[in-house]
């Protein structure tokens, strides 16, 4: 019997190793049984065709169904069925949870070891229902090296691994349905199994990319001793080069540990804070409630004491959110010490999350839009297919115009503080003159936004939604032209750059609209201003900067302290203009993480566009995560 197993990657930049054929090949051990190579790479519709020496000689076809790859999993078997009739096609994976499907012969609902034996014995009806796994002894990892390495010789991409160490999630956010599907049960693989799994990937696959599918890592002691470990293989074979996970929300202090153990060990650039809102009847409405915000804000200002980058996660558009509590919830991060990298994400309605219901839809009035959410679109000769999400644009508690706003919002926040534009004088208020974030940014945004300069950018970033709402929508960046060259960047850095290109009169605006009658202020904005790395600065050259107050020594005594406790002095004002002599040192490997945000520049003319994004954006970055002006600062007498 010859089996094909699908697992087509997010985009055509990564190629993860699909999970799914290494559990067949364990499972079916004891079985006369050829595996084809797996598609997991460079497959789109318009590739399809070019597996079909292969379908036509498969017998049983297995398709592993995520959100971001079930239209393609579609095509396939379309596709199959058409040059091979009497193909078995088998379906799982969290796409078909709580959904069937005619499309397939078998859909699999719940582990997929146990469900292919059925199958192959002949026992298996059209949906088969698997029992919780328990046995979690033997590695499929392990036990089928080979395979991982012909995977890996094949591949044409970055090799990401797929890797777990538990399964199941205790929590049942509405809106996520990792909880859902596994009955709040959690079941963990024996430690000595995990470390001889990840002994055998870091030492003979080499991945660039550790994506841990475990829902809460962190929930448990023992993943102190999993981080610790995955730290020790990447300094003994320097591998992984990077570590994704979903972090758990139940305890700070081993959270902490845990993320600073991996940071530490090079696999990560920040800590990921899933906060999702800060307001409590929003996350109660949401079923959230039993994650408290305390423990985000403990967790971030122990980040902020012991200096590990954080980004911050919040979801834009949740059933009981309105424009004042959005705005209130991503400045209340601020408050908290959250000031390096928020992202805000559209709610997605996934199949199988709770919230995804006739009663919940109708009580919140919810209607919906269906974005494209990847990187790259794929299209077929006969019908347009996406890689697509149902995000959440109107309910009863806002309209799509608020959701328009709270999107502006979001970019301007961004732009202003995240991206440093604005943090500094935002943290001068904050900590001296005892202005809470969310009403600095308040009257900020409200003089800016009817300038011309405030409405060029809303204007566009209006149009790039409405397209959304218009179901136009072809692509999640937008054009920009900076310097004379135009490149497609993310809404919140097209804003930067739009701001940046105008820095000088920017600042101007800013210093009009805060009007505040003193030197200290003014020489703030000043240094704000003269700080903020352009393209006319050269890392080699430096910057020679001056100011009245000592605002390099300032910030640097308030330090990684940057949540809010009590009012704090203000600089003492110097008897003589002080000069500072600034040094950026060159990012090492600058290009290769903004390849991971640009990833559509493949020609020789994108790549100038992409050094010159870097240049102009990333020479912000720390490269661990925290945006700031300088690395390096030298007082001139």
């Amino acid at each position: 019997m010859k089996i094909l197993v699908s697992c087509p990657p997010i985009s055509d930049n990564f190629a993860y190793y699909p999970y799914i054929d290494l559990i067949a090949r364990d499972e079916l051990r004891d079985y006369d049984v050829e595996f084809h190579r797996c598609i997991y790479h460079r497959f789109t519709p318009d590739t399809v065709g070019d597996f079909d020496d292969i379908l036509i000689q498969t017998d049983v076809l297995l398709l592993s169904c995520y959100i971001w790859n079930f239209q393609l999993q579609l095509i396939l078997t379309k596709r199959a069925r058409m040059v091979n009739p009497s193909i078995l096609v088998v379906a799982g994976g969290p796409q078909l949870h709580r959904q069937y499907y005619d499309w397939f012969d078998h859909n699999v609902i719940g582990e997929a070891e146990g469900a292919l034996q059925q199958i192959i014995d002949g026992t298996a009806g059209h949906v088969i229902n698997t029992p919780r796994k328990t046995d979690f002894k033997r590695s499929p990892y392990i036990n089928q090296l080979p395979a991982l390495l012909d995977i890996k010789e094949a591949s044409p991409n970055p090799l990401g691994i797929i890797f777990e160490t538990s399964r199941g999630c205790p929590y049942g956010c509405s809106y996520c349905d990792w909880g859902s599907l596994t009955l709040s049960k959690v079941h963990f693989y024996e430690m000595e199994r995990v470390k001889s799994e990840l002994e055998v990937i870091c030492r003979d696959v080499k991945p660039n990319y550790l994506f841990l599918a475990d829902a809460n890592f962190g929930i448990v002691e023992r993943d102190v001793e999993i981080a610790e470990f995955i730290g020790s293989m990447k300094a003994k074979y320097g591998y992984p080069k990077s570590f994704y996970y979903s972090v758990s929300k139940n305890n700070a202090d081993r959270n902490f540990k845990i993320g600073k153990t991996l940071f530490d060990g090079g696999v990560v650039d920040n800590y990921i804070v899933s906060v999702v809102h800060t307001d409590r009847d929003v996350l109660k409405i949401n079923s959230r409630g039993n994650i408290k915000t305390e423990r985000f804000k403990e967790l971030s200002q122990k980040c902020a004491d012991n200096g590990l980058p954080t980004q911050t996660q919040l979801i834009l558009g949740m059933p009981g959110d309105t424009v004042n509590k959005w705005f209130d919830s991503f400045c209340e991060t601020f408050e908290w010490g959250l000031h390096a990298e928020t992202k805000p994400y559209w709610y997605n309605v996934l199949p199988n999350a709770p919230a995804n219901n006739e009663k919940f839809w109708s009580e919140w009035e919810i209607e919906t839009q269906r974005v494209i959410f990847s990187q790259a679109r794929l299209k077929a000769d006969d019908e347009l297919i996406d890689k697509t999400a149902e995000i959440i644009v109107q309910c009863k508690s806002f309209t799509k115009d608020d959701w328009i706003v709270m999107n502006k919002h979001s970019r301007w926040l961004q732009a202003l503080h995240n991206f440093a534009l604005l943090r500094n004088v935002a943290m001068y208020y904050r900590h001296v003159l005892d202005t809470p974030y969310s009403r600095f940014y308040a009257s900020i945004l409200d003089s800016l936004w009817d300038t011309e300069l405030g409405q060029q950018y809303n204007t566009q970033y209006e149009s790039y939604l409405n397209k959304i709402l218009d179901i136009r929508f072809q692509d999640q960046y937008i054009p920009f032209e900076f310097n004379g060259r135009e490149m497609n960047i993310e809404p919140e850095d097209v804003l930067f750059m739009h701001l940046l290109d105008n820095k000088e009169h920017f600042y101007w605006l800013v210093n009009k609209t805060i009007g505040y009658d003193s030197v200290v202020v003014q020489d703030l904005i000043k240094y704000q201003r003269d700080s903020m790395i352009d393209m006319s600065y050269s890392p080699v050259d430096g910057r020679r900067i001056a100011m009245e107050y000592d605002w390099v020594k300032w910030f640097g005594e308030l330090g990684q302290k940057a949540y809010y406790t009590d009012a704090i002095m203000k600089p003492a004002k110097m008897n003589k203009e002080i000069v500072y002599e600034t040094k950026q040192v060159d990012i090492e490997g600058a290009t290769e993480f903004t390849s991971s945000r640009i990833l559509w520049h493949k020609t020789k003319n994108q790549k100038r566009k992409m050094q010159l994004y870097a240049k102009a954006i990333l020479g912000q970055i720390d490269f661990r995560g925290e945006r700031t002006q300088f690395k390096s600062w030298k007082r001139v007498s």
